[in-house]
């Protein structure tokens, strides 16, 4: 949506003109504003093939492996990926925003350029900040718990490689070790069964939202209820 706003800026502003939205106008016309809906544009295109890569239905890469150990690792090159662009933007470097990049390189835009990075920065800044609030580092946690001389006797277990190393997924493997490690297997059992992200009941919400239409305004939703979607969830539907 942001981008085809940005694509379509010029029949915005012809828009805004004919309706006298005098506001909105001096807003679409500003060249700051220009500049960060372009950064808008690009960061939210990150963020969306972030949130596409978290989805295990349709995602071939995660079938049989969608656990939150494989979502944190994604989450983890999320935020060194901040990083980067941190030290980019910090350098005048805009290649990874190709839509600012469009315009930081024009000159009629050049005056504003000084102010518009620093808000880029502090924006890079505080979505790593909420990242690493949001996201809490599950495997540091779970390192905690376990004892170093379990880990110790893991490490060194030549079966275990073998018999991890043979295309085995992470649940099968640690449901065959329940003997000889227990502790081990009962920590990080207790991680695998978590849910990893909340995608599939909010694919259960944009599938009733697509089905309770004006054409269908007959369905009654509370008679059909997903199995996927937990009955709180349910109960905030306003299906009248």
């Amino acid at each position: 949506m942001l981008a085809r706003l940005f694509s379509l800026k010029e029949e915005v502003t012809v828009f805004l003109t004919e309706k006298k939205m005098i506001d909105l106008l001096k807003c679409v016309c500003d060249h700051k504003f220009e500049m960060h809906l372009a950064y808008l544009v690009d960061i939210f295109e990150h963020l969306n093939k972030l949130n596409l890569q978290l989805q295990g239905s349709g995602n071939h890469k995660l079938e049989g492996a969608a656990n939150i150990f494989i979502f944190e690792d994604k989450l983890r090159a999320f935020i060194c990926k901040i990083n980067l662009w941190i030290s980019k933007v910090e350098m005048n470097n805009y290649s990874t925003f190709q839509t600012l990049k469009s315009i930081v390189d024009n000159e009629k835009y050049a005056d504003f350029v000084p102010e518009v990075q620093q808000n880029v920065l502090n924006h890079l800044h505080k979505l790593k900040d909420e990242f690493n609030r949001y996201f809490p580092e599950y495997i540091m946690v779970m390192k905690r718990k376990v004892s170093e001389e379990d880990l110790i006797e893991l490490q060194n277990d030549r079966k275990c490689k073998d018999t991890f190393e043979s295309s085995m997924n992470i649940e099968e493997f640690w449901c065959k070790k329940a003997i000889t490690y227990p502790k081990l297997r009962e920590i990080a059992l207790r991680y695998l069964v978590m849910f990893s992200t909340t995608y599939m009941c909010e694919q259960g919400f944009s599938a009733l939202l697509y089905i309770k239409n004006k054409q269908r305004n007959r369905l009654d939703a509370t008679k059909r209820k997903c199995n996927r979607l937990p009955c709180r969830a349910w109960q905030r539907i306003d299906i009248n």
